[in-house]
């Protein structure tokens, strides 16, 4: 498994943290097509999680097509083609944007702020 920090007190629930997070890795590659998922319980263990959460989580990626489970064997990345893919990218792209414009918010940042701070950095 890839190390990742789950945040309790962000305002997205500690499940589609988890789910998202093991989302942007097959997107990213870090899982490829065939790889082995952490077991259930010992990725709930890793987190510090109730074991019905990642159950949760599995099950879902599962349903989403992520994911198959094997009886016995565990939970499996399978391939996803081109399109999905490209359009489940961006959807990811899109829910870590709006997190991201909403902890900046939390300390009194303005997308204003940002678009400066932006430019500057691109000089």
């Amino acid at each position: 498994m890839h190390d990742f920090v789950i945040d309790p007190g962000l305002a997205i629930p500690v499940y589609q943290q988890i789910k998202q997070e093991i989302r942007r890795m097959i997107l990213a590659g870090a899982y490829g097509a065939g790889d082995q998922l952490t077991p259930i319980r010992e990725l709930a263990k890793q987190l510090k999680v109730n074991p019905n959460t990642i159950v949760k989580v599995y099950y879902q990626l599962d349903v989403e097509g992520y994911i198959q489970a094997r009886p016995g064997q565990g939970y499996f990345v399978i391939a996803l083609d081109r399109e999905k893919k490209s359009d489940d990218i961006n959807e990811l792209f899109q829910q870590m944007l709006d997190d991201f414009l909403h902890r900046l918010g939390e300390i009194g940042f303005a997308p204003d702020d940002l678009m400066k701070a932006l430019a500057d950095k691109k000089r």
